[in-house]
């Protein structure tokens, strides 16, 4: 027994340290087994990124042609002030494609002060005044205006950081790799082809290659479908500092420019008095892609084919004017320039691009950008673009943010061309929580507040699962801005409604702010298709400015709206269940069985003293007919009928009103009869009326403009509320 125990004594050191290691081991192969499971889990949540949404290269709003059919469409206009106030009531910029080939065209057409007096449903053909694809291209008996050497195109070497140097577009300026992408067929193909010189000159427009090397195209202008034209003119800014009314001093005499993005791969400058191309701008974000646009099988995509704004801000000590272009579906990201001086337009005025190169949280931004000044210090400010995140930010493109949560931008506007990008140096990100990772998501284009000193305060946007955020910039940082959400926007039966549309802001009656917006969504075809529709609603939600947010649980805390048919193609509408106004944070209406009709709300709105105006979007029958609208005139603060239009006027009703084709945004011109009183008080009242007009183009690009109804406004004359919003410019224009 001794010498059992002895050897068992012996041998025990020996039997721990093989347990030891047996543990050792099987902790280790435990560990592994965990890594990989949890490698699997973090695989998995990866791959749980929302749905990719296909974004759309054609024009979904209007009909499909066939080879056969030669007539345009038209894509995007603007309605904008008159350059003559005594001759005319506004200009007409519109844009349209021949879809045969994407050709594009670009036509003027001034609006005569009688164009808007005769009956609803009649008004007066008007020829346009240039036409800038002609002129780009010139014919058989006229030379292109200018010819495609003359060309001032530009573009800009981008650095990996950002850092940017702007070149002109010519092949011995471009950079090594700018130039291999030119010198090949296709951005798959790895062989080079020899014809980048040539390619180059294709796209500046020469023609000499067309039909042998390169494909035909009928117009050297590209379509523009959603990059509507902005007008750059003299500085018309309200602030009052000695520095820029000397700025507005300078400038007063400013050559007017239009600006227009267009899938020919140019953001284009066209002279307003002549219509000829002053400037143009390739995006270098775009040249992975601009050998496709020579192609003899060409197949359409988008190119520049966002929003753009433009607007005067302050860079360092001196005011300048900067315009930032989104690209849109073709590419993530978006540009800026420095567009102050139309005579000196040249590779220097390239301020920068932001792509997701930069941020993998910039998708395709196809909402417009923003220009704002926020507080970035105890005693510094800086100018700001302020931008959306926008769509497919969670596309695996190589620079993926796979979570799908969406952000708002600020991006320094005097940041210099040689710096690279620098998260909370030179832009600032604010990021909004997904609450559907099996939904798409993707924030749209925020409204903006600023506080009586110009600094911005608070903005407002939505997404694509409905939410509605508030960002609260009061601080000295924007990277500490409180983020959260006001309201979800769902229907009855509870499921989310998209928000793709920049929001609208007016003063509450009682303190705070309505935040106006539609919902819906058309992002591609198969939007347009039956089995897709689903209850579509317009929301005013009242924000009373807490802090924290006070948070609007659902529709039940709102007034409904509710529509119901006249039998005359338009809508009663009426409060429902009346006398239940009280405690309400705002109204909503749900489009007229939208959920059978596809009805939807897409452009956004505009109010003109207290009448809120908008227009939404109806299907075609099939899915390759043009799509319709309905027009809406409405009381901002009750979201009940606009009141009736004056009694010298005759009246029409404009609730529902049918549209033969689509137009996202309603053009309104003001009309010339009015009536002033004097009220005991001192204030001065004037009332007038506006007429939404239908503006439509012919094969032989005459426009008609019929006035469709008389929407009366009221409008006091003097002092307002630093708080006001809807009417400013209005009630300063009218002072002049």
């Amino acid at each position: 027994m001794t010498d059992w125990r002895l050897s068992m004594q012996a041998i025990r050191p020996r039997f721990l340290q093989l347990f030891q290691r047996f543990q050792r081991c099987l902790m280790l192969r435990c560990r592994f087994a965990l890594l990989i499971l949890s490698g699997a889990r973090m695989i998995s949540v990866a791959s749980a990124a929302p749905p990719v949404v296909p974004l759309a290269s054609e024009l979904l709003s209007a009909a499909c042609r066939t080879s056969a059919e030669s007539a345009k469409s038209t894509s995007v206009a603007a309605l904008l002030p008159p350059l003559n106030r005594a001759a005319a009531v506004g200009e007409w910029l519109s844009a349209s494609v021949d879809q045969r080939d994407w050709s594009g065209y670009l036509s003027r057409y001034v609006l005569p002060l009688t164009s808007v007096d005769g009956a609803a449903g009649a008004g007066p053909a008007i020829a346009p005044v240039w036409e800038a694809g002609a002129l780009l291209t010139g014919d058989a008996g006229h030379a292109p205006q200018p010819v495609p050497a003359a060309r001032q195109i530009y573009t800009a070497v981008v650095q990996a950081d950002g850092a940017l140097q702007g070149q002109p577009f010519v092949w011995e300026a471009l950079s090594a790799s700018q130039q291999r992408m030119l010198d090949r067929r296709a951005p798959a193909s790895r062989v080079p082809d020899g014809l980048g010189p040539r390619r180059l000159d294709f796209l500046r427009g020469a023609r000499s290659d067309e039909g042998s090397l390169f494909r035909r195209r009928r117009s050297v202008l590209g379509d523009a479908l959603h990059s509507a034209p902005v007008l750059v003119a003299a500085p018309a800014g309200t602030a009052q500092d000695a520095e820029y009314q000397a700025f507005r001093r300078r400038y007063a005499s400013r050559r007017p420019l239009v600006y227009l993005g267009a899938n020919d791969g140019m953001l284009h400058a066209f002279d307003m008095a002549d219509g000829r191309e002053r400037y143009a701008y390739v995006p270098n974000a775009l040249f992975p892609y601009l050998s496709l646009l020579s192609d003899p099988a060409y197949v359409h995509r988008a190119y520049v084919d966002g929003t753009a704004i433009a607007g005067d801000v302050r860079i360092g000590a001196a005011w300048r004017t900067v315009l930032v272009a989104a690209l849109g579906a073709g590419a993530q990201g978006l540009l800026a320039l420095d567009v102050t001086d139309p005579e000196t337009l040249d590779a220097r005025i390239a301020l920068w691009e932001f792509t997701d190169a930069d941020d993998p949280m910039v998708g395709n931004v196809m909402t417009t950008p923003q220009l704002a000044r926020v507080q970035v210090g105890a005693d510094s400010t800086r100018a700001v673009a302020v931008f959306a995140s926008g769509l497919n930010n969670y596309a695996v493109d190589g620079h993926t943010s796979s979570a799908g949560k969406g952000a708002l931008f600020l991006a320094a506007l005097d940041k210099p061309r040689a710096e690279g990008w620098r998260l909370n140096a030179n832009y600032f990100r604010l990021i909004t929580p997904i609450a559907e990772p099996d939904l798409p998501n993707g924030l749209s284009a925020a409204a903006l507040l600023a506080d009586r000193d110009g600094l911005l305060r608070f903005a407002y946007a939505g997404d694509l699962q409905g939410n509605l955020w508030r960002f609260d910039l009061h601080g000295h940082a924007p990277r500490s801005a409180a983020v959260e959400r006001l309201f979800t926007a769902r229907d009855a039966a509870g499921r989310p409604q998209p928000i793709t549309q920049q929001p609208s802001i007016v003063y509450a009656d009682d303190g705070g702010y309505l935040i106006l917006f539609g919902t819906g969504r058309l992002l591609n075809r198969d939007d347009l298709a039956a089995a897709s529709f689903a209850s579509q609603s317009f929301y005013a939600l009242h924000d009373t400015l807490a802090r924290p947010i006070a948070l609007i649980a659902g529709r039940h805390d709102l007034s409904e709206r509710r529509l119901s048919p006249n039998g005359e193609g338009q809508f009663d509408l009426a409060a429902h269940e009346a006398g239940t106004e009280l405690g309400k944070r705002g109204w909503f209406i749900d489009f007229w069985q939208s959920e059978r009709t596809g009805e939807r709300s897409l452009g956004g709105a505009q109010v003109s003293d207290g009448v809120l105006l908008f227009n939404t979007l109806l299907p075609g029958a099939m899915s390759c007919s043009a799509a319709r609208s309905r027009s809406y005139a409405l009381k901002v603060l009750t979201g009940l009928p606009a009141p009736s239009a004056l009694a010298t006027m005759p009246a029409a009703a404009m609730v529902g009103l049918l549209q033969p084709v689509y137009v996202d945004k309603q053009p309104v011109l003001p009309l010339a009869s009015r009536r002033t009183t004097t009220l005991p008080t001192g204030t001065i009242k004037v009332e007038g009326a506006l007429a939404p007009v239908m503006l439509a183009s012919d094969g032989a690009a005459m426009l008609t403009l019929a006035p469709l109804a008389r929407v009366k406004v009221t409008r006091r004359a003097g002092r307002l509320s630093w708080r006001e919003v809807s009417n400013w410019r209005e009630l300063y224009e009218a002072s002049r």
